[in-house]
């Protein structure tokens, strides 16, 4: 068996592989996904949310990602949220100059 591999519910996965190894359509979901729902969380505040949410944010939708079979480890897609959060922020804060136009 290689190295890189470990054998989960009868298939062999890749135990490191990145978040940009993952099909176009795949990146694209998660990445809307993590970002309507930190977005929805902040609601009317400005401003980064508490950890406690963020990481149920982090969370749920690694639990769906599990569920459409998408193999890849919590540590890449955690490390693609946090580091995606400002833009997050400054994408609400835009939305939200554009309500009050």
């Amino acid at each position: 068996m290689m190295k890189n591999h470990t054998m989960r519910n009868g298939q062999l996965i890749q135990v490191n592989k990145k978040f940009s190894s993952l099909k176009q359509k795949q990146k694209e979901w998660i990445a809307s996904e993590l970002k309507e729902r930190y977005i929805q969380a902040m609601k009317d505040k400005n401003m980064k949310l508490h950890p406690k949410i963020r990481d149920q944010i982090l969370y749920d939708v690694y639990d769906m990602i599990e569920k459409k079979e998408i193999w890849i480890p919590l540590e890449e897609v955690e490390r693609y949220y946090y580091s995606k959060i400002s833009s997050f922020v400054r994408s609400h804060q835009k939305r939200q100059m554009k309500k009050g136009e």
